[in-house]
């Protein structure tokens, strides 16, 4: 493709970035169609666009460069160009450009660590735009009706992964039970799990639905509610539990149970009063070990809806294995 020997400015109205001018000497004749025949990806795209009808190229700032080239293809086909939207870079917390040294760019390793479709393209749709509302999540219907060209910043979107991962807890907390099941199984199935009763699962998915922050976290969560013998990891745990304040109020919780005929959310209350009266220890010093010993994590699931779920036996077996610790 011939460059015009008498150089000239090739203007671009950007919908991003408004009126944006390249001298055509900044470019040297190009080879749009190679020796075997095949084009460069210059002229297929031109063609490409062409064809389809498309009417709005949207892509990323790093092609501002090569419009003055795909400008005057068109003029060369005699084809009114689309409109162009050249978009600001996704950048790492370092400011520079996304790439998979630093992490994960494809959308497939999101949904392979558990990221929900919508949350991924909400989040996205955040980069770089501010809706006129101060609002953070949007369905897509929403997404459509509020987006704008003219809200999209010139400047690149650092990617906060932090903000990913509580913009997808906050989906997961949304959805409803039955949707939720049916997304997990796919993680589930790679556990040793696959294959227990679907109705406990239920009531195990519904107990740690607040705490998910990914899909794939139900692979490492699940081993409290199956094995005889759970082990805890946390650093923070084991610390807490080897403490002698703990040790004391996990000793008398044992016998609180012991002397009743069943444990369930509605008698924990007042079996842990029981508990502080004897001790004097009250408050998180109180109920901290409880949580960790039945749990064994530090951001673990509601107590009162875990302890309804494990009973009396399995409570008084965690407890008792805790104070082995």
């Amino acid at each position: 493709m011939k460059i015009p020997e008498v150089p000239e400015t090739m203007v671009l109205n950007d919908l991003i970035r408004g009126i944006v001018s390249i001298e055509t000497s900044q470019s040297e004749d190009q080879v749009i169609v190679k020796s075997d025949g095949f084009p460069t990806y210059h002229l297929a795209v031109v063609i490409d666009d062409y064809l389809m009808k498309i009417t709005h190229v949207v892509r990323g700032e790093e092609w501002i460069p090569s419009f003055p080239k795909h400008l005057l293809l068109y003029r060369y086909f005699g084809w009114d160009p689309p409109q162009f939207a050249h978009l600001p870079l996704i950048l790492n917390p370092d400011r520079s450009k996304l790439s998979k040294r630093q992490g994960d760019v494809a959308v497939e390793d999101f949904r392979n660590n558990g990221y929900l479709p919508e949350s991924l393209v909400n989040f996205v749709a955040m980069l770089g735009w501010s809706p006129a509302e101060d609002k953070e999540l949007f369905t897509l219907p929403e997404l459509i009706r509020e987006f704008s060209f003219e809200r999209v910043n010139k400047s690149g979107a650092v990617f906060d992964q932090e903000k990913l991962n509580w913009m997808n807890q906050q989906y997961i907390q949304k959805l409803e039970l039955d949707d939720l099941q049916q997304r997990l199984n796919p993680f589930i199935n790679k556990t040793p799990y696959a294959g227990k009763d679907q109705k406990i699962l239920r009531k195990i998915i519904k107990i740690l639905q607040p705490r998910l922050v990914t899909l794939s976290e139900i692979e490492n969560r699940l081993s409290l509610f199956f094995e005889n013998n759970p082990e805890a990891s946390d650093p923070e745990v084991l610390k807490v539990l080897r403490e002698e304040n703990s040790k004391q109020v996990l000793a008398n919780f044992i016998k609180q149970v012991e002397s009743v005929e069943k444990l369930t959310k509605d008698n924990l209350g007042d079996l842990m009063k029981n508990v502080q009266n004897e001790t004097k220890i009250k408050g998180k010093n109180l109920w901290m070990p409880l949580r960790y010993a039945i749990t064994l994590d530090t951001e673990g699931p509601d107590l009162n809806l875990i302890v309804d779920l494990f009973g009396k036996e399995r409570c008084l077996h965690l407890a008792q294995s805790a104070l082995k610790f």
